[in-house]
């Protein structure tokens, strides 16, 4: 009975155990396992027991290890060592093995006790891997680790940065601190206050290495102080740097005391905390007095087109952590005066990214603002009278079509022509019909509102926009300068002249009426206004068919369809020549068109182009001009065997606005380049600005599309329309041509002089090259080569010749228009 309860008492021990034990009979096979073994690899009791090998799950055991260890158990058992064991799922894990013999009825059992070692050999490998990298540490870093005992004698000297003391690890050990730096007595004063029990850093400096050097006493419990550990970093990189950026801080500050910006620096709090000179001189302070106040409130900023204040742009950017950036904005100074600004506000940050203040710009614009003003006003205003010019008066004539309401009062139109103003010119010369104009604009602008527009058209052609005036009064008002300018009794050097004038009226009643639909009303209204006698009003009425009738460019729209059905619109060249170090295959050929006529006389583009654009037939010419240039083109370089990158010649074709208004017109001229295999890089195309602006977004994706393929684009007629520098710098386009109405007086008007240099070097700041239209004369060459122009053109370096002379093709051999 007490060995049946001692075998109980055993066999829980052995469950129990929370260590893993297998029991092994002769054959190797388990026949005994407890729970933890059996949770340890992964099988239930009757799997390990029924018949399951050693090796089966010890990977480095084998059958002969087995045979061994019965056949000797007295001298091979017991045994510890370690092995490689494998769980039911497949996966291995390192063991660490007791094995012993057990005998029971005769015969020879192995008892086994296994342990997972896997945490051991992490926390070995952890161990290991440490002290590689802090063996790499003290090996590789700029740092030295030495030790002193307590009579000042090395103990340790390890590290790379014993090199730089031209020594080598270990190499100091044994000696006496005192004897190593017996020329540094710094250092043996340090090491005589640590080892008299004082931790402390210290900055010490070696033949020129710096070092910052941790003290550290060594107490031993039983003997006291016992020596000193020591950590030295090298710093000599560190004070080198500080050095040179103490340098770079003084080449900064030299700097921003010498640039003309004006710069600031503001705290968290939007204190001023620096202001260089440019910025004392630009709002008129002194460094004193500002110091600490808020930048904001030194900012005395408005928009420059509304006055509206600008509020905060400091705080804006420390709130937002973003750049806060302003286009011309009008500075208030301290003094009382104005300055035209550009502002950009930008975050100063820390290492950790968190805002440290931040840094606010002025560029001082007024100059340049003041001459945009100028080149502004004089595009949009006739110099003669000082009115709006055309392009002006349809803009805003535009805008109040646009933003006509349903139920707001109509506008009214007005096209005025003066009667037998040709007299007054061909009797007396143009000085006279120039003063008379003059007058004539300040006798009418006096029967107008501020809000009106009175603008001369062209010639002795003037417009005038009322409003939101009710017909009757706009009529009344028609009546009262028809009487006023009957009044006026114009004399000249002794002569005496009568004017008249006709009027068109036209109600502008709906948002729906087109521009060049009330425009067109208008000018037959004047048309039939003079035709009824002149010296009369005329008002439009869309049931008086006689208006339609009365329209001369009607008459071109049939003769226009003709030409182009006929083939009798021909195209001209003129070459555009490189000027001064411009590079020669940059040269080009604009593409001029003419239309001959029924009796084979030649017509100039002035003539008809004004019916085209008003009648809507300007996509279909270019579209011609595009398909015959391309065609002949192609011709010329077949003929001559152009390569695919020789694009000489270049050449120029214009395109309308109407024609950029077109969705189709990208798809067209894509499809014509194809068809005619030419690259694209020897096609230039030619738009307005006003062209480009007022159709921006299709106009933009023309040309980027086009520019993507390798073409590229020339701003024609650059002064004459809007001429905005703010949308020229976003117009990608690649030459500007400039308006020859400021070429042609260039060597003798001092204005026309300044205004083609601005525009020359603002193109250039914006990477455009520049060309000038209207070369008439050498002296106005060579005035365009002392500004610096890229490009000319004009009658005085070629007349305009068929296209066919300048790429070299024979009349007669010349392709018509692929209708393909």
């Amino acid at each position: 009975m007490p060995e049946q309860q001692d075998a109980n008492r055993y066999q829980r021990i052995f469950e129990q155990d929370p260590e893993a034990h297998l029991v092994l009979n002769r054959d190797g096979r388990i026949v005994a396992a407890n729970r933890a073994a059996c949770e340890m690899l992964g099988y239930a009791r009757e799997e390990l027991t029924g018949g399951i090998h050693v090796t089966d799950i010890d990977l480095q055991a084998s059958q002969e290890d087995v045979e061994r260890a019965h056949a000797e158990p007295d001298t091979r058992l017991p045994a510890h060592f370690e092995s490689l064991y494998r769980r039911r799922d497949g996966s291995d894990f390192p063991a660490e093995v007791h094995i012993n013999a057990i005998r029971t009825e005769g015969e020879i059992e192995v008892f086994t006790t296994v342990r997972d070692i896997t945490r051991q050999r992490q926390a070995e490998r952890a161990l290991e891997n440490l002290e590689t990298r802090l063996s790499a540490t003290v090996r590789h870093a700029p740092l030295i680790l030495f030790a002193l005992d307590a009579e000042g004698r090395f103990t340790l000297s390890e590290g790379a940065g014993l090199h730089a003391l031209g020594l080598q690890p270990g190499e100091v050990v044994g000696r006496d601190i005192r004897e190593v730096y017996a020329d540094h007595p710094d250092t043996i004063a340090a090491a005589e206050r640590a080892l008299a029990g004082e931790a402390f850093q210290f900055e010490d400096s070696v033949d020129g290495t710096y070092l910052n050097v941790s003290w550290i006493p060594l107490e031993d419990p039983n003997k006291g102080l016992d020596g000193v550990l020591g950590v030295a970093w090298d710093i000599t990189s560190l004070r080198a740097a500080e050095a040179a950026t103490a340098a770079e801080r003084d080449r900064l500050l030299t700097t921003l005391q010498s640039i003309s910006d004006a710069v600031l620096t503001a705290n968290t709090h939007g204190r001023l905390t620096y202001l260089n000179p440019a910025a004392r001189d630009l709002l008129g302070v002194d460094a004193v007095s500002a110091g600490g106040a808020r930048v904001d409130e030194l900012l005395d900023l408005e928009d420059t087109r509304t006055g509206a204040s600008i509020h905060r742009p400091v705080q804006q950017c420390l709130e937002s952590g973003h750049p806060v950036e302003s286009p011309e904005r009008i500075l208030h100074r301290a003094d009382g005066g104005t300055r035209v600004v550009r502002l950009q506000v930008s975050p100063l940050r820390r290492p950790d990214h968190t805002i440290d203040g931040v840094v606010i710009v002025l560029h001082d614009h007024t100059e340049l603002w003041q001459m945009t003003q100028q080149l502004n006003h004089q595009a949009t205003h006739d110099e003669l009278t000082g009115l709006c010019n055309r392009r002006e008066f349809e803009r805003r004539l535009e805008e109040a079509l646009r933003t006509l309401g349903d139920h707001q009062t109509p506008h009214a139109l007005f096209y005025m022509d003066l009667d037998q103003f040709k007299i007054i010119n061909d009797t007396c010369g143009h000085q006279a019909g120039d003063e008379l104009l003059r007058e004539l604009a300040a006798r009418l602008l006096g029967y107008i509102r501020d809000s009106d527009t009175l603008a001369r058209l062209g010639g002795d052609e003037f417009g005038l926009l009322l409003c939101h005036c009710p017909l009757e009064r706009a009529e009344a008002i028609a009546h009262k300068m028809l009487e006023s300018v009957g009044t006026l009794r114009f004399d000249w050097e002794g002569r005496r002249f009568d004017v008249g004038i006709s009027i068109g009226v036209v109600p502008v009643l709906s948002p729906e009426q087109s521009l060049p639909e009330v425009l067109s009303q208008a000018d037959s209204a004047c048309y039939a206004a003079k035709e009824e006698g002149r010296n009369r009003i005329y008002t439009w009425q869309a049931s008086d068919q006689a208006l339609c009738q009365r329209r001369g460019e009607m008459e071109w729209v049939g003769r226009i369809r003709a030409a182009l059905e006929e083939g009798r619109l021909c195209l001209y060249g003129q070459a555009i020549h490189p000027l001064g170090m411009t590079p020669a295959d940059l040269a080009h050929i604009e593409i001029l068109m003419r239309l001959r006529d029924e009796d084979g006389k030649l017509i100039s583009p002035g003539t008809f182009i004004p019916a085209a654009e008003r009648y809507h037939l300007m996509p279909e010419i270019d579209r011609h001009v595009v398909d015959t240039a391309f065609a002949l083109l192609a011709r010329h370089r077949a003929h001559s065997g152009r390569s695919e990158a020789d694009c000489h010649p270049s050449i120029a074709i214009n395109l309308s606005g109407q024609s950029l208004a077109q969705e189709s017109m990208l798809e067209y001229i894509t499809e014509r380049l194809n068809h005619y295999a030419i690259p694209p890089r020897c096609v230039i195309f030619e738009i307005t600005e006003t062209a480009a602006i007022s159709h921006h977004d299709r106009a933009q994706g023309l040309i980027r599309t086009l520019r993507y393929m390798g073409s590229r684009f020339s701003l024609d007629d650059f002064g004459s329309g809007l001429s905005s520098f703010g949308y020229l710098k976003n117009l990608p386009v690649d030459f500007i041509k400039i308006d020859g109405s400021f070429v042609r007086d260039i060597t003798h008007n001092a204005v026309d002089s300044a205004m083609v240099t601005a525009i020359h070097r603002v193109g250039h700041v914006l990477g455009l090259r520049t060309i000038a239209e209207c070369v008439e004369s050498e002296a106005t060459m060579e005035r365009l080569r002392e500004i610096g122009l890229d490009f000319v053109q004009g009658y005085y370096l070629s007349q305009p010749t068929p296209l066919e002379e300048h790429l070299s093709l024979s009349p007669a051999s010349s392709p018509g228009p692929d209708r393909t």
